[in-house]
């Protein structure tokens, strides 16, 4: 009973604890919502209320086990007066019955004795004290229907300290006290279906979101297999009431909070969403990096090398994602799977033209991350020219890093799908038949975008600058225009052979248009130059020139702008 008590007594303090911390955070709240201005002071107001929720919610589950385990103690208290009596019972019976059968095994020996000795026979044993025997017989039975009755009782006093001890056990497992994490966690565990386990999760806080993630990652891939079009139709119903200042209800705001990984990722959310994600992801990996070069110091290891160099370049590149307002947008990242998607424009009301556009033969993550700016040059100038214009700088999955691995169909077929995939999801937030959709890739980037084509993706206008080649597969879509900007490269040198693509490329095929090949500033030297390493480097640098944004490039992009807006 003391150890009951003191539970109790341990929850109900927790439970005022628990209180007074909740009520400070309300007046923190209060605080920042009139003196904390900026996306940083709402983020806050947002996640202290959300504590704050989080905390009475504890309170409250906690002040109902205070109340289970008193109405526990008492039922236990109670029980055990009756087992003190049951207990006295038994043992007067218990007492009294040895005491009986000792005076009736008394007279019978008494008896026995009497009848030896009788010289003429004629005794009897039943005549021998007969009313003082029955006497002790009958107080025997009394005692032993005492002790039949006390076994009763004792039975049924069990069964209630079982039925009490289960009433217990279920009310501290109430809902009220645990939440619904533990039973949305075993459903959410059991069920195959993307599409019902985004419903299950659709109810819980950011805590509850963090805390299932953080024991089972496994669903971050099961809700990845959900339809674009069911996740679009799941995230408006979860829109549904009054928004914050991004533009999201409550549901959505802790979804975004607690489980950053599958919103960041998943096709069918609106772009707005997915970067208010992924902003949350990009300071996860920053702490992460931050980790990773003080355990290089604090090992005494330079950090001036290679890797950490890295990872600083990549730290400053995330520092613009999680700025006040942020210069960078990603609409994907996830570095451990090699995927990373910029968008570069504001989307919204006035968005017209959506560009895809799917950088060359040896991009890396570390591509994005170059100051100035590498793999995002073209798509930051129609951005510059257009606010119409959003631009997804695309690289989703490891790319080929070399000619050889380039001029494999084998390899880009399955990055094709995954690009039209790429594609599903981000119509669901606009009308194909409203928008500008065009697709430009750049070396192997146009043979990701053709295989794409071939998985089901459809594009307004297919860009080529540069590019490698198609699959055997592909054929021009009708309602698509087709066109290649190229300068003389070492690419387009290596296509005259017949030998990438199997000679299917944009240079050479029908369907693609072409305003010949643009003059490259250093072409003068191709003609009279005997230095083939200087020839080599020329024709390397006009295959990057055309995926620039450099004085030197300009002419080709405006042609390309008048091209998809014609």
């Amino acid at each position: 009973m003391q150890s009951i008590g003191r539970a109790a007594s341990a929850r109900s303090q927790k439970a005022d604890d628990l209180e007074r911390a909740a009520f400070d955070l309300r007046r923190a709240a209060d605080w920042a919502a009139g003196s904390w201005k900026g996306r940083s002071g709402e983020a806050f107001v947002a996640s202290t209320a959300d504590v704050a929720a989080e905390l009475r919610g504890l309170a409250a589950g906690l002040e109902h086990q205070t109340s289970t385990l008193q109405t526990y103690g008492r039922a236990v208290e109670a029980i055990q007066a009756e087992v003190r009596v049951l207990e006295a019972r038994r043992t007067m019976a218990q007492t009294s019955l040895a005491l009986a059968a000792a005076h009736v095994e008394a007279i019978r020996r008494e008896a026995e004795h009497m009848v030896a000795a009788d010289p003429t026979g004629l005794a009897s044993e039943e005549e021998y004290r007969p009313g003082e025997k029955s006497m002790w017989e009958r107080r025997a039975d009394e005692d032993r229907r005492e002790l039949l009755s006390v076994d009763r009782a004792w039975d049924d006093l069990v069964e209630e300290r079982a039925v009490v001890d289960r009433r217990c056990v279920t009310a501290l497992d109430d809902p009220v006290v645990r939440g619904r994490l533990p039973s949305i966690r075993e459903a959410a565990v059991a069920t195959a279906s993307p599409e019902q386990l985004l419903a299950l999760l659709g109810g819980l806080s950011r805590t509850d979101l963090a805390l299932l993630l953080q024991d089972h990652p496994e669903l971050v891939d099961v809700a990845f297999r959900a339809d674009p079009e069911r996740v679009r139709a799941w995230w408006d119903e979860l829109g549904r009431g009054s928004v914050d200042g991004d533009g999201m209800t409550a549901a959505q705001a802790a979804l975004i909070a607690g489980a950053p990984a599958i919103i960041g990722a998943l096709d069918g959310v609106p772009p707005v969403a997915r970067v208010l994600a992924n902003r949350l992801n990009a300071e996860r990996r920053i702490d992460e990096i931050d980790l990773l070069l003080a355990g290089r110091s604090t090992r005494g290891a330079s950090t001036v090398g290679e890797d950490a160099a890295g990872l600083m370049r990549e730290r400053a590149y995330l520092a613009g994602a999680v700025s006040e307002p942020p210069v960078v947008q990603l609409y994907l990242f996830d570095p451990a799977a090699d995927r990373i998607v910029e968008m570069i424009g504001e989307w919204g009301a006035t968005t017209s033209s959506i560009i895809t556009y799917v950088p060359g033969t040896g991009a890396r993550l570390d591509s994005f991350y170059g100051d100035p700016r590498e793999v995002q040059q073209v798509s930051d100038w129609f951005a510059s020219r257009d606010e119409g214009y959003v631009s997804f700088v695309y690289k989703d999955g490891r790319f080929p890093q070399n000619l050889l691995e380039a001029n494999l169909p084998a390899r880009a077929l399955p990055t094709g799908a995954q690009l039209a995939s790429f594609q599903a999801g981000l119509r669901q937030s606009y009308d194909p038949g409203q928008m500008n959709e065009i697709a430009i890739g750049h070396s192997w980037g146009l043979a990701n975008v053709t295989s794409s084509e071939v998985a089901g993706a459809r594009y307004d206008h297919v860009v080529s600058l540069a590019g490698a080649g198609m699959p055997s597969a592909w054929e021009p879509r009708d309602g698509t225009t087709y066109s290649d900007y190229r300068y003389l490269d070492a690419l387009h040198v290596a296509q005259w052979t017949g030998q990438v693509w199997n000679g299917k490329n944009p240079g050479q095929h029908w369907a693609f248009e072409r305003d010949g090949l643009f003059s490259g500033p250093d072409d003068h030297e191709l003609a009279f130059t005997r230095d083939l390493e200087r020839k080599a480097e020329i024709l390397v640098e006009n295959h990057t020139l055309i995926a620039s944004s450099s004085a030197e490039n300009q002419q080709a992009l405006r042609k390309i702008l008048w091209r998809i807006t014609s």
